[in-house]
């Protein structure tokens, strides 16, 4: 028998593994006691992945029955798996961390911290409610709000603990997705009145000091995507998402794509992400060419994203000239 202290110790599987076993051996048919006993000693090693000490404990006791030998070596095997696929899986993790920005050694310092945040949550797994888990832009949103500076550290203490409320899985498209959405449809837009007839220019004079104060984290991100067609559409979408939703949130009712109004704050702020080391000029209009609404607004401004790349080609070629 383990004690209280020691199944705690065990994983999930490993505990399931452990009762399966002592289940087995007490109702085996003509299983002797000491035998029975071996059994369950042997299978709970078994689950911890001690197949030495399985092994042993199967001597101590009397031959086992056909059953019993069958348990013990399927919690043996299933041991083995979930060992394999717990190193596999701290390999992924520690992978991916490192794609996020960090070194290995805060790579290694997060996943130690997430091991102890996963085992302090099976603990209180049965009081867990799925409706509590935050979706990844309300983290992000609740991350942004609580920060004082953003600097180059930013990214780390961002990936720590936005990875800790249950996004895992989550990669540095979906970090700069949400970052975005949350930045133009709560905060840049906050003084823009979006129900009346607004200028581009306008727009992005009260968006860049946001974009300004948020470059850091967005760079970093954006950084981290090696697809550049993907990067190109998730900065141009989020921005389209974000103004949409800030509309609905100050009451406009028409959030289609022929609103006017809402162009002009789209185009608004794609001055204010040329603002900021982001996006390339080239990478922006590629990423505006494949909407598949163009209001004259937004045409206006592709056409000068192009003289403004023709100019500095042609400046390009002088200087080489030269």
């Amino acid at each position: 028998e383990k004690s209280a202290e020691e199944l705690a110790k065990l994983t999930k599987e490993e505990r399931k593994a452990y009762h399966q076993a002592r289940i087995a051996s007490q109702q085996a048919n003509g299983a002797a006691a000491g035998g029975g006993a071996a059994a369950a000693a042997g299978a709970g090693a078994a689950a911890t992945g001690d197949a030495g000490a399985a092994a042993a404990a199967a001597g101590k006791g009397k031959q086992l029955t056909k059953a019993e030998r069958r348990e013990l070596q399927e919690a043996q095997r299933k041991a083995k798996e979930d060992q394999k696929a717990k190193v596999d899986e701290s390999d992924e993790l520690l992978k991916d961390l490192k794609m996020q920005g960090l070194n290995e050694s805060q790579a290694r310092e997060v996943m130690k911290a997430m091991k102890k945040a996963n085992v302090a949550g099976e603990e209180e797994e049965d009081e867990d409610d799925e409706d509590d888990v935050l979706d990844l832009t309300t983290s992000v949103r609740r991350w942004m709000k609580e920060q004082e500076n953003v600097n180059s550290d930013s990214l780390h203490d961002f990936t720590l603990k936005v990875r800790f409320q249950g996004h895992g899985d989550t990669l540095p498209p979906d970090h700069l997705r949400s970052l975005l959405l949350v930045l133009v449809g709560e905060m840049a837009l906050a003084e823009v009145d979006l129900s009346a007839n607004i200028a581009p220019a306008a727009v992005s004079k009260k968006a860049e000091p946001f974009f300004e104060r948020w470059s850091p984290m967005l760079e970093a991100v954006y950084g981290k995507i090696r697809d550049a067609l993907q990067a190109q559409d998730i900065v141009v979408q989020s921005i389209v998402e974000g103004v949409a939703a800030a509309a609905t949130a100050k009451g406009v009712t028409d959030t289609s794509e022929g609103n006017l109004n809402l162009a002009a704050a789209e185009v608004g702020c794609y001055m204010a992400v040329r603002g900021i080391d982001l996006i390339e000029d080239e990478d922006l209009l590629i990423g505006l060419k494949r909407l598949e609404k163009k209001p004259p607004v937004l045409d206006k401004f592709m056409q000068y994203l192009e003289e403004s790349i023709a100019e500095e080609e042609d400046s390009s070629a002088d200087d080489d000239d030269e």
